[in-house]
């Protein structure tokens, strides 16, 4: 448990919220349309869209946690509810999965990059990103969460403005809305939920900003919201212009989509560049994200503050950057995807929060009666009855 005078609060709604949004997304975001046609078929849409519901849930029990455990970071209420080993040995799973989750980001980062930098290297491509990325997670979380409010707005902004106006522009500005197979609808469901992979870095940031009753506990339901309107545009806008059958076939159909759709006007045809220049830089401030989350996570197992996690970023960076150089190809990327970090996403993201939730819910397990919590509430309740008892 960390000391609440360590806590200086750094953080403020906004930047934690941007940090939030940029924790996930990047291991599917140029790949997942594809994958939601082939295992959903034509009820893609519907497995897309409970994906994100489910990711929006998942964040609320995310945000509870953090309210209910405020100032402890997501292994010391794991400590706390599951017990000190069994907590240990909890968090100590997230570190190979999230390891293998960073490194196929890192890739498929890289490959999107080769397109427009062929003559260079994959190693030096992710060289760059990595070190850049250890950089900004060297200076910790304060520094990720100001480069967060920066960058995610910006890329969002130019998500929508593209993919919008690809969207506005297609012959057929409509899918099937029919709904035709449960089964393979859950298959596709499944198989998405990689999308969210990340989401636990929440738990991580949560002692680096103000926890207000009835308030905070929407931070990741708002950054998980502003990222399902994004999957869901991006989807919609490749779907309606090229159709279910090609985007099945495209390992990468998002980018193909801002390479082969030419709009007219100044502004939207250097649109599809600017937002390869945003998804890098979103990709590069992820990583940091990450690296940092992770680095921290793994002070905590051994025993050490939180705030020491510098040293362990030396094992968390090479460790990505290795495994990002391992993967051969496409191919092999996305059966990484779907036959390890999916199953796992679905431990990780969803099992073990929930289950930490129902169980301190259960046991009555909480620390949040500190005053960070409820600043507007308690104490300005009692301030009213000392003013009226006065004379």
């Amino acid at each position: 448990m960390n000391a609440q005078n360590e806590r200086l609060y750094n953080l403020s709604a906004f930047q934690a919220i941007a940090l939030f949004s940029s924790s996930f997304l990047p291991v599917m975001f140029w790949i997942y349309p594809t994958v939601a046609v082939h295992y959903a078929r034509l009820d893609a849409q519907w497995s897309l869209l409970c994906t994100v519901l489910i990711g929006v849930f998942i964040s609320w029990v995310h945000g509870r946690l953090n309210d209910r455990f405020p100032n402890m970071t997501g292994p010391d209420f794991a400590c706390l509810v599951w017990g000190r080993w069994m907590g240990k040995a909890i968090t100590a799973l997230y570190v190979p999965v999230y390891l293998l989750f960073l490194g196929v980001s890192l890739y498929f980062a890289i490959s999107l990059m080769k397109y427009f930098f062929p003559l260079t290297m994959r190693m030096w491509l992710a060289l760059a990103m990595i070190v850049v990325a250890w950089r900004g997670a060297w200076c910790g979380v304060e520094a990720m969460g100001r480069a967060s409010a920066i960058v995610h707005p910006l890329t969002f902004a130019g998500i929508l403005a593209s993919f919008g106006a690809i969207l506005a522009n297609a012959d057929q500005p409509l899918i099937p809305i029919s709904f035709t197979s449960l089964s393979q609808t859950a298959s596709g469901i499944y198989h998405l939920l990689p999308l969210y992979l990340g989401m636990d870095l929440i738990l991580i940031v949560n002692p680096y900003y103000r926890h207000r009753r009835g308030k905070s506990e929407w931070y990741p339901v708002i950054a998980t919201a502003i990222g399902g309107v994004v999957v869901m545009l991006v989807f919609f806008s490749i779907v309606v212009n090229l159709g279910f059958t090609p985007t099945e076939r495209l390992a990468y159909p998002v980018q193909v989509v801002i390479q082969l759709i030419r709009l007219r006007g100044f502004l939207v045809e250097r649109l599809g560049i600017v937002i390869i220049i945003l998804s890098v830089a979103y990709t590069t401030l992820f990583l940091g994200n990450h690296i940092w989350a992770l680095s921290s996570t793994v002070a905590r197992i051994v025993g050490a503050s939180d705030h020491k996690f510098r040293p362990f970023t030396f094992f968390v960076a090479p460790s990505i950057f290795a495994i990002s150089q391992i993967i051969a190809t496409t191919t092999q990327a996305r059966d990484i995807v779907t036959v390890i970090l999916a199953p796992a996403s679905w431990v990780v993201v969803v099992v073990i929060p929930l289950c930490t939730y129902l169980i301190a819910s259960l046991r009555g397990i909480r620390t949040d009666t500190r005053e960070e919590i409820q600043p507007e509430g308690r104490q300005r309740r009692a301030a009213r009855k000392r003013a009226r008892r006065s004379p």
